[in-house]
């Protein structure tokens, strides 16, 4: 089980066509699955699991040290800038337990 853990939640209209563009992207490089409100993408150094909401796409990224949680944060946020890049979404990762 991943010892390091953040979330983030970003505010859109749209938030399951952005959790399938995003899981379709990851699936071009990493096992990635979904459905219209459910995703996971798996990278050999943490996982990303995504919910889509009425109105928020909730990302929660998991790794076993926090450097390579820094790397899926930075790396999900890149992905996700570029799916909404219209939006310009604001993602602000907090720490879970």
């Amino acid at each position: 089980m991943p010892a390091f853990r953040s979330e983030a939640s970003i505010g859109t209209e749209v938030p399951d066509r952005y959790l399938v563009q995003l899981c379709k992207q990851f699936s071009e490089n990493v096992p990635a699955t979904y459905s219209d409100t459910k995703g996971r993408a798996e990278f050999s150094f943490g996982h990303c699991t995504m919910e889509a909401s009425r109105r928020y796409l909730t990302l929660i990224v998991e790794a076993e040290d926090e450097q390579s949680l820094a790397r899926m944060q930075h790396l999900v946020g890149l992905r996700l800038e570029r799916c909404m890049w219209r939006e310009k979404p604001v993602i602000n990762w907090v720490r879970s337990a």
